[in-house]
């Protein structure tokens, strides 16, 4: 895959069990079933394979893949749970929890579903960034499908307050506030970067199938 062969990743090691950590951080990736890996520039960008049902930490810049017929759960400390479906690429990029909880998270690739939660006493600060920009999420659930050709695809099922709906700033500058019930797709289309914003359909939610019904 392309996302890693920019990464310098050259070689590859099987983990047959739970994983060591390797810092003391409380970002979890879960082989919920099939091919599932992860590297780490801190070990030279070596790509591993986590076995069915193994964990492993996840540190800052960590970046973690699955195969065909595969699905990953990468689980942060404030419990927020991103699933990851088949032939998906994502880089951990940061995470803090004081009062409130930042995330920052790269979707090279694949179909995602994100539950940002807001724990008692906390507020949430996601940023997925994608190749048409930024999405940002205060406490949501919703499913990012990025695709080379198609684009990008964002479903917006639930937010914990209406008052914060998801904030998408697109790489021209252009800015959508998007709230439950209600997707956008951004795209290339002529050389120009363009957005569509309308009610999530069936056949929207359909193309998340794999992932379960939201």
């Amino acid at each position: 895959m392309n996302a890693w062969r920019s990464l310098g990743v050259l070689s590859a090691a099987v983990v047959v069990a739970i994983a060591p950590a390797r810092a003391a951080t409380t970002q979890v990736l879960q082989n919920l079933h099939g091919d599932v890996h992860y590297a780490s520039p801190g070990d030279g960008a070596a790509r591993s394979a986590l076995a069915p049902h193994a964990s492993v930490v996840l540190n800052d810049d960590d970046v973690a893949e699955t195969g065909s017929d595969s699905m990953a759960a990468l689980t942060l400390a404030d419990s927020s749970q991103i699933i990851m479906a088949s032939n998906s690429v994502l880089k951990f990029d940061t995470f803090s929890l004081t009062h409130i909880a930042h995330a920052h998270v790269v979707i090279f690739n694949g179909k995602m579903r994100f539950k940002v939660n807001h724990p008692a006493g906390a507020r949430a600060d996601y940023t997925f960034t994608t190749t048409t920009g930024e999405i940002a999420v205060r406490g949501t659930e919703g499913d990012i499908a990025v695709d080379p050709v198609d684009g990008v695809r964002l479903n917006v099922y639930r937010l914990s307050d209406d008052t914060l709906p998801v904030h998408v700033t697109m790489i021209d500058g252009s800015q959508y506030d998007i709230p439950a019930g209600q997707k956008i797709w951004m795209r290339w289309t002529s050389g120009k970067l363009v957005a569509k914003v309308t009610p999530i359909t069936p056949e929207e939610i359909k193309r998340f199938e794999e992932l379960g019904p939201p």
